[in-house]
């Protein structure tokens, strides 16, 4: 991630990427994610998965979210990836070389995979627009089954071995950061939020919020890291 350096050094480098990164996870989530998660999924009967229902419900969505969620999240998504960069930084100092690198292959993943994954998440919608679920899903689950579905199983576990080495380290204080925060962690947020809808009633900001987990998860990590980056001077890690 040598291009999102620009000749900086030290905790400076680190502060400079966690600012992109906190920067393009807010575009990513106001202007990517929360927009195409903004409708309520209908019930449908026969779905323990709820997939029908989103798709259905996604069908519903309007051009302009659509084409949020496909520009704004094509953009952020990638630059988080200096924001990862930046953690693995904070893990690679701390003597964690295995962890800081699981972390930096994920970073990569999120700046070469993330977008795509995303992008191609929302042409499954827009294709929803064009479908009629009543007369056949065929298309549907072609789509999902040809192209969301590899390029998922390619991305995903390399982002959870990330947040997981990242997590490890920072309970193992393999970096400055206290051991408390390695619940500033991207799969924190994953979890809470996808726990909402079996709490909650259903609605279009708790779906809003499900669909937005992994942005939140971002803004989470790389705004903890920012605030508690002063105090990693004099907090060496161990």
């Amino acid at each position: 991630m040598k291009l999102c350096e620009n000749g900086l050094s030290g905790h400076k480098t680190t502060r400079a990427l966690l600012v992109i990164g906190l920067l393009a996870s807010v575009v990513t989530v106001l202007g990517g994610e929360l927009p195409i998660g903004w409708v309520e999924y209908p019930k449908v009967e026969n779905d323990p998965t709820g997939l029908v229902g989103m798709l259905a419900g996604s069908g519903e969505l309007a051009l302009w979210q659509l084409f949020c969620g496909a520009f704004f999240g094509g953009i952020g998504i990638p630059l988080q990836a200096c924001g990862f960069e930046a953690m693995a930084r904070l893990v690679g100092q701390g003597g964690s070389r295995r962890a800081a690198g699981i972390i930096r292959v994920g970073a990569v993943a999120t700046g070469f995979w993330g977008g795509i994954v995303h992008v191609i998440c929302v042409a499954l919608m827009f294709l929803c627009r064009m479908v009629d679920a009543s007369a056949s899903m065929q298309p549907l689950w072609d789509f999902t089954l040809w192209l969301v579905l590899p390029i998922s199983i390619v991305f995903m576990p390399v982002y959870y071995a990330m947040c997981i080495a990242l997590f490890a380290a920072v309970v193992r204080q393999k970096t400055c950061l206290p051991r408390w925060a390695a619940l500033l962690n991207p799969l924190t947020a994953t979890l809470v939020l996808n726990a909402l809808p079996m709490l909650l009633p259903q609605s279009a900001l708790i779906n809003a919020l499900g669909m937005a987990n992994m942005g939140l998860g971002s803004v989470l990590t790389f705004g903890g890291a920012l605030m508690l980056l002063p105090g990693c001077t004099a907090n060496e890690p161990r």
